[in-house]
């Protein structure tokens, strides 16, 4: 199953390693989302896509959002985040743990025409990066997304001439 996240309120928690893995993801979006952390590494740095609020975690902050990327690596505070949550009907991805999540976040490789997802259903989040890695080395998605465009275009001029 994909979800169409494009028109939903994002939220990131946690400023650190296991957060800037989704940033690649999340900026594939072409949209803004809110990051909350006491403090962000370098790789966030840069990005103007980011609604930055440095802080810890607190009840409530939840609110409002459709889906959370949590990457607070703090035991207790992930229960507190998994309960908001819950009580809020939010979907939620505890990256690097796939057991507490309420769904599992692919590897995206997204163009105009298409998308490919990748997943290693949460066991090695590296090995989904590995695997998107090898497409983008060995096959021409630029001219693969071009021909897929081309053969959307014929297929809806064909509907117009019936």
């Amino acid at each position: 199953m994909m979800l169409d996240v494009t028109k939903k309120n994002i939220l990131l928690l946690g400023g650190g390693k296991a957060s800037a893995e989704k940033l690649r993801t999340l900026s594939q979006l072409g949209k803004r989302i809110t990051a909350i952390s006491p403090d962000f590494i370098e790789e966030f740095h840069s990005l103007d896509w980011i609604d930055f609020v440095y802080r810890k975690y607190q009840y409530g902050d939840l609110k409002g959002f459709d889906v959370v990327y949590s990457g607070v690596n703090d035991r207790d505070v992930e229960k507190e985040i998994l309960k908001e949550a819950q009580e809020r009907n939010v979907l939620i991805n505890f990256i690097d743990k796939v057991e507490d999540s309420l769904f599992i976040s692919a590897s995206t490789l997204i163009y105009d025409n298409f998308s490919i997802f990748i997943s290693t259903y949460g066991r090695a989040p590296g090995g989904a990066k590995l695997i998107r890695q090898e497409l983008e080395a060995n096959i021409d998605l630029l001219g693969l997304n071009q021909r897929v465009g081309e053969m959307a275009k014929e297929r809806e001029a064909r509907k117009m001439e019936l």
